[in-house]
């Protein structure tokens, strides 16, 4: 089915880092079956612009992050006069295609109004999308996206969380990282205060010393968490933390998905960086508390432990279960 699309519009109302991150993959399988021109990105992320700013190394050529609609653009009535006249900024009168990520009957009738040609929003089971498919909404964000998108190419592909690393972040790693040496990398902690996403602390110092003996447990953690930082050099041996190593320029995102595509292997839990190590092709393994089903990269070598369908939590999870889980999968 042949397509021409010159712009595309892909709505994210998920404002976290990890939230955009992995837009990324619905990015690469636009490119490869639209081919449009330009890719306009909008999010609702406090004008933190990420994919201009932390995230840019992950962002195609063609992308343009969209600066000009309101702040909490969807959240009320009063904007649908917005989005009818949302476009009056740009050098053209309708988007080819919209994609809307979200699911609120009230935003998708909001963003509706902004001129276009295609929508595409899994709202109502995909109802209010032009044009409408009887298919059924997958739980997984971005998969009923491209669900749709591959009922309407008639085509039958799979998400791509292939992306080229910049060198520069490359010979970067390297330097600090042992030829001699062996490494797994290890994220524990959660980007809220909330602990119900992380592991008890004793049993994942547990595991890191569990294979310690053939391999440096090198931690993805930020300087923030001193105290936590101060706990794993006392208890786990060899423990290595990477952004103590290079220059402050290059404690970026994309430094971690580096690192995470040297190692033999990752452990994480449901974070922003799992979605860093999502991209680094290397084999991670994920342990959800819940909702994998709903978050959770969908390549091959991201490998995921969901404690609601094991009927535990992950603060319970003892470091035998995790050396297991690692050890058959």
């Amino acid at each position: 089915m042949s397509k021409s699309f010159e712009n595309i519009l892909i709505i994210n109302t998920g404002g976290g880092l990890g939230d955009a991150l992995q837009l990324t993959s619905l990015f690469n399988y636009i490119n490869k079956n639209l081919e449009p021109k330009k890719i306009y990105y909008f999010s609702t992320d406090l004008k933190k612009f990420w994919y201009e700013n932390n995230l840019k190394e992950y962002a195609p050529k063609n992308l343009i992050t969209i600066k000009n609609f309101p702040e909490h653009f969807g959240d009320l009535f009063k904007d649908k006069e917005f989005a009818k006249n949302s476009l009056n900024d740009f050098e053209f009168t309708y988007f080819d295609m919209i994609i809307d990520t979200q699911t609120k009957l009230k935003n998708t009738i909001i963003y509706k109004k902004i001129p276009h040609k295609v929508y595409i929003t899994p709202c109502l089971n995909y109802l209010l999308s032009k044009p409408f498919f009887f298919i059924k909404k997958e739980k997984h964000v971005i998969y009923r996206i491209i669900k749709y998108l591959n009922k309407y190419l008639k085509i039958n592909d799979k998400i791509d969380y292939k992306i080229d690393i910049p060198q520069i972040y490359i010979n970067e790693a390297k330097k600090i990282l042992n030829k001699n040496l062996r490494y797994i990398g290890f994220s524990i902690t959660s980007g809220h205060p909330s602990r119900e996403k992380e592991f008890d602390l004793k049993e994942i110092i547990k595991v890191a010393n569990h294979y310690s003996s053939d391999f440096t447990p090198t931690f993805f953690i930020e300087d923030k968490f001193e105290n936590l930082k101060k706990e794993l050099k006392k208890n786990v041996k060899k423990s290595f933390f990477p952004e103590e190593h290079v220059e402050k320029n290059y404690r970026r995102p994309i430094f971690v998905t580096t690192l995470g595509s040297l190692t033999d292997f990752n452990i994480s839990i449901d974070n922003g960086i799992s979605h860093m190590l999502s991209y680094s092709k290397n084999k991670t393994f994920c342990f959800y508390n819940k909702y994998s089903d709903k978050f959770k990269p969908l390549d091959d070598n991201f490998i995921c432990f969901d404690c609601e369908k094991e009927n535990t939590s992950i603060n319970k999870i003892k470091d035998k279960d995790i050396i297991n889980y690692i050890k058959n999968n």
